[in-house]
């Protein structure tokens, strides 16, 4: 007898109103999927138009502005913009006197601050072709009208003019208000700001007269806005310090990110036995995508910021030369103690060579390589060893007095606090000792460390790197295997195939997986926070071992501050951002399109 199982199975077609019932079910079915698909697209629009009207709406809008100086008194009724670089720098030299050198050390500077007033002008300006009538002399011995000279010369006209404006002007921007009731409310904002709010800013100010200048409308965004510097005024406060900032940490993560994240896929997919162990790496580097950014600025701050801080200070490479020496130290404090500390033998003076390898040199040795640890703070491995230090330096005993946890600052841990007695036969007394503790404390807290532009671009380049490694590998596995075997047939080598054949073919992939991955990584914010990125900082970045801050950080310390005129510059810098990301997509979409092989 045959068995049932082997017996050819039989389908019978549904009658005719089953199937057309099935078939309507169906058709139901897809009709309600695409009905949530516009409701989804439209929700994803409208939340998308309300943003960019919410930005919009915050960058432009209308202002009053309070001049404590008419510009029109300073140029005999010409606007600030057609005057020219030598008559801005004539002005800012006739009404703000000596500050000029400050202006000059801020702006044009090409010296560290340590050395700014010892340096000559032709240090300070960087140029040997300066008025050799000068160039040898301090900067302080030169006329002001020579010091106008060297800012006219050597400074941005865009900045002079807003030097002007801060330092003699001193515009203030006593109010703002929104595009939307710019447009249709200009009359009443009008009134209400010659009004109400500039009585309460005379009141405020305690100011007898102070009269607006204009109520007009105003774009915060604009060529101004991307070119000049942070400022404490929000009408002349730019993001250039942040955009350049924001460049350097792209550079810093496609350089290091791309080329480690290209050779790890290159090795998963091409070299590595597809066993178990590769497998493990495949998954925890799929894992590691999906860590959160903090947990990448804490790795950064451990490694990059304090681990490895000279080399990412520079220190090691000798690039960081605002980094404060025994002898600097010494020199800058030699006229607070001259006369009064006596090390080895030798007083301290201001031409006093030798001091620099006595005791006061290992006093001050010891706090530039602990940092600035508390002499009263809780114990810990760097206050132990400091402790150590500095009193093997001054020959003296060091007093621990343990700390019980309701005496401690800190009552969730217990420690010990150090307290350094000078013997009697110390070589300066304990008030000038004391004296010498502080100001010791106050120029080291100015030592360059690890919180740097490579630091935080390392640990972004940590946090986009299993990124880049899966889409590399994508991009790589997806290159038909036929090319490599038709390129090992011509007797190509396994890295001269992989060389000249896969890469090419997978470079259009990678390069756009790299760059999505850097415009995930330019919107960071935290990252930036825990590594230590500057949340006010007028200097630019001069080399990846400078302090920097971003666009996001500069985004987020605007919308923190009170005023609404922050909030503004804010909106500005976030389409800035936008710009800036949108055009990194951009360009991701183009490389694709333009050098996609299609197999």
């Amino acid at each position: 007898m045959a068995d049932d199982n082997s017996a050819p199975r039989r389908y019978y077609m549904p009658k005719e109103a089953d199937f057309f019932r099935r078939l309507e079910r169906r058709r139901r079915r897809g009709r309600i999927g695409r009905l949530f698909n516009y409701f989804s697209i439209l929700v994803a629009g409208l939340a998308l138009v309300a943003l960019f009207f919410n930005v919009v709406n915050e960058a432009f809008g209308a202002i009053g502005v309070v001049n404590t100086v008419e510009p029109e008194t300073l140029t005999a009724g010409r606007p600030l913009a057609d005057l020219s670089k030598v008559e801005l720098a004539d002005i800012l030299a006739e009404h703000i006197g000596g500050r000029l050198r400050v202006l000059i050390r801020d702006t044009i500077s090409q010296v560290e601050n340590a050395r700014f007033t010892k340096a000559t002008v032709a240090e300070i300006v960087g140029d040997e072709a300066v008025d050799p009538a000068i160039a040898g002399e301090l900067l302080k011995a030169i006329s002001k009208k020579r010091q106008a000279g060297l800012l006219a010369r050597y400074a941005d006209i865009g900045t002079l003019r807003t030097l002007v404006l801060e330092e003699v002007v001193e515009q203030q921007v006593i109010a703002s208000f929104t595009l939307s009731e710019a447009i249709f409310n200009f009359a009443a904002i009008k009134a209400k700001i010659e009004g109400p709010i500039l009585d309460e800013y005379k009141r405020s100010e305690r100011l007898d007269d102070a009269r607006v200048t204009v109520v007009r409308f105003h774009s915060w965004l604009d060529g101004d806005f991307l070119t000049t510097p942070m400022s404490s005024t929000p009408a002349l406060a730019g993001v250039r310090t942040a955009l350049i900032g924001s460049i350097g940490l792209m550079a810093v993560v496609i350089a290091v990110a791309l080329p480690v994240g290209v050779g790890a896929a290159i090795y998963l997919e091409e070299y590595a036995h597809h066993g178990f162990v590769n497998r493990l790496i495949e998954t925890n580097v799929r894992n590691l995508a999906g860590v959160p950014s903090i947990i990448y600025g804490m790795l950064g701050l451990a490694i990059f910021v304090r681990a490895l801080a000279p080399f990412s200070s520079g220190i090691i490479f000798g690039y960081n030369f605002d980094a404060p020496s025994v002898e600097t130290v010494i020199e800058r404090i030699a006229p607070i103690f001259e006369g009064e500390i006596n090390f080895d033998g030798v007083a301290i003076s201001s031409d006093s060579a030798e001091i620099e390898t006595g005791q006061l040199g290992a006093v001050v040795d010891t706090f530039l390589r602990f940092g600035t640890p508390s002499l009263t703070m809780q114990g810990n491995a760097s206050v132990i060893n400091m402790s150590n230090a500095l009193a093997d330096a001054l020959d003296i005993a060091v007093e621990t007095l343990e700390v019980r946890a309701d005496e401690a600052h800190d009552i969730e841990r217990r420690g010990e606090r150090y307290r350094f007695d000078l013997p009697a036969t110390a070589p300066i007394s304990s008030e000038t000792y004391a004296k010498l503790m502080a100001s010791l404390v106050r120029i080291n807290s100015f030592a360059p460390n690890g919180r740097t532009l490579v630091s935080a671009g390392l640990t972004l380049a940590l946090l986009v790197l299993p990124i880049i490694i899966i889409n590399a590998q994508e991009a790589i596995r997806a290159v038909p295997q036929s090319i490599r075997e038709a390129s090992y047939g011509l007797g190509a080598t396994r890295w001269q195939t992989i060389w000249r054949q896969v890469l090419p073919a997978a470079t259009p992939g990678i390069m756009t997986g790299t760059i999505l991955s850097v415009s995930r990584a330019v919107g960071e914010t935290a990252p930036l926070i825990v590594v230590g990125a500057a949340t006010y900082l007028v200097a630019d970045p001069t080399s990846p071992f400078s302090q920097f801050t971003a666009l996001p950080i500069q985004i987020y310390q605007w919308t923190a501050r009170p005023q609404g005129q922050f909030a503004d510059i804010a909106a500005a810098a976030i389409i800035v951002l936008l710009a800036l990301m949108l055009t990194l997509n951009g360009a991701a979409i183009f490389l694709r399109n333009r050098y996609s092989i299609r197999f």
